[in-house]
């Protein structure tokens, strides 16, 4: 028999279709913090999956995937979708959307500004050249 390593959080009726499948899943049921943990993982798998997808069709199931995470965080975290929505609502009005495309590549300011010790906080994310 062959083994592989998986360590990933998978769908509620994944059991089901593997052994109808004769394949052996070695699991268990995680809860509380594990869960949240697992959750956050399986989003960046999923935002992943998307950035890859090469179709019209794998993206929106890639998309789906995405918002079925989003449904299991809330759920975990006690979030109700209108606060999200409100939230997103809110962040849109002040910050604006992603929708016209505009794509930061560096960012200058005087070693005096309040907001570079924000950027500093964070290197591997905003490195400094």
């Amino acid at each position: 028999m062959i083994t592989f390593i998986c360590n990933k959080l998978g769908r509620d009726k994944g059991l089901e279709g593997f052994k109808s499948e004769n394949i052996v899943l070695h699991y268990k049921i995680l809860s509380g913090a594990e869960l949240c943990t697992a959750l956050k993982n399986k989003i960046v798998e999923e935002a992943h999956e998307v950035n890859e997808a090469s179709t019209q069709q794998e993206l929106i199931a890639e998309l789906a995937d995405v918002l079925e995470v989003v449904d299991g965080l809330c759920k975990v975290y006690g979030i109700s979708a209108n606060d999200l929505q409100l939230i997103k609502k809110e962040k849109k009005q002040e910050r604006g959307s992603f929708e016209k495309g505009l794509y930061i590549e560096t960012i200058e300011m005087n070693d005096d500004n309040p907001k570079v010790q924000h950027f500093r906080a964070s290197p591997t994310k905003y490195p400094e050249i």
